[in-house]
């Protein structure tokens, strides 16, 4: 997992590259509305650039995790499936009911049953490297990919190109702080149900922070966001004392936040640290929200392998994730 996180920037370079090189070109025109299907890493690199391109496609952005598909699938849908490994039963079976429904379908992985139904059916794809069956490591690739998707469908313009580009100098140039302020947070996690709270915009990201917290450090975490929580969950903070006493707060921070969602959550740090631990801050660093994307996906990413280390476990084992699978396989059909 390590050579992994550390070659986050060659990934984002090479994804560039191979996003270039593929074909997918459609009118814009003929298309209504995007349905983005995918489960785990796939599943919220999609939630990443639906929530990257919010206001600025022109319509509607749905991403689907299942089996099932929306009613408004049709001949006008940009219908995009993205699984890394191309074998995921949901995606595939979304992709069936999304031929019957004549979408345009545009297939994003390594290979595997997805790869082989974009070749028989002629169906648009563009196939990611599989240098490794960890999916969760290759968000960089499904990220971009998705992101190409749009472009190449005349949806969004290139300024991702320019700011991914911008991303890797910065990223490199500050790997070592990246890491040393990775190592410091995993040691104040150790122990603790981190519980990541942020605006509504950063919410894909805290969930994907929350995702490797739980496959690569084998640890449990919450997520929510400002404004919701302060409806319901903030009332909360009062029981079972000895799980809130043992639990982090960390506030994710971006340039794009709403100025009274800063002021939400100001006035709820002292709930928190009153009845916690001192929350902590993480703000993200970057000229545009898709590089502060980048640099807090880095960030977070080397936090959940250094609580790994913490815990003193493997991080690239997800043996709960491979029994299910496994069992499901069994009654494959019944």
């Amino acid at each position: 997992m390590k050579k992994l996180i550390e070659g986050f920037t060659q990934q984002l370079a090479h994804a560039i590259k191979l996003g270039q090189s593929v074909d997918l070109v459609r009118p814009g025109s003929d298309i209504r509305n995007i349905l983005i299907t995918g489960m785990g890493a796939s599943g919220i690199g999609a939630n990443l650039v639906e929530s990257l391109t919010f206001g600025r496609v022109p319509i509607s952005i749905t991403v689907s995790k299942g089996y099932n598909i929306p009613q408004f699938v049709s001949p006008h849908t940009l219908f995009i499936a993205c699984s890394y490994t191309g074998d995921t039963e949901e995606t595939l079976a979304a992709v069936h009911k999304g031929m019957l429904k004549r979408a345009h379908i545009i297939c994003v992985t390594s290979g595997g049953k997805l790869l082989e139904m974009a070749k028989e059916y002629n169906l648009f794809y563009i196939q990611i490297p599989n240098g490794t069956g960890t999916a969760r490591a290759q968000l960089g690739y499904l990220m971009i990919s998705l992101l190409y998707a749009l472009y190449h469908t005349n949806l969004i313009g290139a300024a991702f190109i320019k700011e991914t580009e911008n991303s890797i100098e910065y990223l490199d140039r500050g790997e070592k702080a990246i890491q040393s302020e990775a190592e410091l947070i995993a040691k104040k996690l150790r122990g603790k149900l981190p519980i990541i709270y942020c605006d509504e915009r950063l919410k894909s990201m805290a969930v994907r922070f929350q995702n490797q917290i739980n496959e690569n450090a084998k640890q449990m975490a919450h997520v929510n966001t400002f404004p919701e929580m302060n409806h319901n969950e903030i009332v909360g903070w009062q029981f079972p004392e000895n799980v809130l006493q043992q639990s982090q707060v960390i506030y994710l921070y971006s340039d794009h936040d709403h100025e009274r969602v800063e002021k939400r959550m100001e006035i709820c740090r002292e709930i928190f640290e009153k009845r916690s631990n001192p929350i902590i801050d993480i703000v993200a660093e970057g000229a545009s929200l898709l590089e502060q994307y980048y640099y807090l996906i880095h960030l977070t990413d080397w936090i959940s392998y250094y609580l790994a280390k913490e815990n003193g476990i493997d991080p690239d084992p997800v043996e709960a994730v491979n029994f299910v699978k496994g069992e499901l396989a069994k009654v494959k059909g019944n």
